[in-house]
């Protein structure tokens, strides 16, 4: 039992002038373990539309659009963000109405959302940067983020790209025969533009281990991303190289999202609510249909009950 909840406890059985200094200390000590403030009894009910969009996609819990964030005081009366979803699948939507995109950062880069389904529990991702880099776009990083709701599912395979190749050559070296099929044609800007670039898909990835090209600073850049198994089939390796790669990345990857059925959010959305969480991934407190805040779950009276007649 937590430091704040044993006190509260405590509190129960002592008389009206200790439960109140009993529940200033409470206040206090859960500010000095970090546990998150409890939101008020209710809530602005604004902040969990049923639904909304931005673009053509549709946004629904667990997802939540940045601009319905509220804020709760903490114990040190600082503002604490929260959020009815899931933290990480904040959407920030770059202008409005039908022409608006909706973005979702992950590990501090950002990506378009393509689709989201809500029966497969999966969404759509490009990388952003991509999307606006031409037909040779630059692939500058990998795709990173927490693995709490999000997972990589069956349907990707990776793109593994292999940039500023034997840029510093030593006499007499050539660039091997057998590397040219996989040499991209384009004229990257720097910091790509010097040496060869290839992309290998994960049947030709031995052939890049053979040639040592992530070892000994062959390569300024190694990036490998995932990308739609589908997609990427339905494309040749020549293909590849002379730009197509950029209309694979351009279909995106696919997602899925899910949580563990034995936190506090469980028992929340058996019980027809909403979680709310903080931005540091706290579970604050179950939103419900009410507008009322539950500590745990808006409708006790679901659960199986215990029969104490005995």
């Amino acid at each position: 039992m937590s430091p704040p909840r044993l006190l509260a406890a405590m509190a129960a059985h002592l008389p009206r002038f200790p439960v109140l200094l009993f529940f200033f200390l409470a206040f206090h000590v859960a500010a000095a373990h970090g546990d998150p403030a409890p939101l008020p009894t209710t809530y602005d009910g604004s902040m969990c539309p049923e639904s909304s969009s931005c673009g053509n996609v549709s946004i629904r819990y667990p997802f939540y659009l940045s601009s319905t964030t509220r804020n709760s005081t903490d114990y040190s009366y600082n503002y604490n963000p929260y959020s009815c979803g899931y933290t990480d699948l904040e959407i920030f939507c770059q202008d409005e109405g039908p022409t608006g995109t909706p973005v979702i950062s992950l590990g501090g880069d950002n990506y378009t959302i393509l689709n989201i389904d809500y029966g497969s529990k999966t969404i759509i991702l490009a990388d952003s940067d991509v999307l606006v880099g031409g037909s040779c776009p630059a692939v500058r990083h990998g795709v990173s983020f927490n693995k709490m709701w999000l997972h990589n599912t069956s349907s990707n395979a990776n793109l593994t790209f292999y940039f500023n190749c034997y840029s510093t050559r030593r006499d007499g070296e050539v660039l091997p025969p057998d590397l040219v099929t996989y040499e991209i044609g384009c004229n990257f800007k720097s910091p790509y533009a010097d040496g060869a670039s290839f992309v290998f898909t994960p049947d030709d990835n031995d052939k890049a281990k053979e040639h040592a090209l992530d070892q000994d600073g062959r390569c300024k850049e190694v990036v490998s991303v995932p990308v739609r198994s589908e997609v990427l089939m339905a494309r040749n390796q020549s293909v590849l190289v002379t730009g197509g790669y950029a209309e694979v990345l351009w279909y995106g990857f696919e997602l899925e999202w899910n949580r563990a059925t034995t936190d506090e959010c469980y028992l929340c959305e058996q019980s027809d609510g909403k979680c709310a969480y903080s931005q540091k991934r706290e579970f604050m407190g179950c939103l419900c249909s009410n507008g009322k805040v539950g500590h745990l779950a808006c409708r006790p009276s679901k659960f199986p009950k215990t029969d104490h007649s005995i």
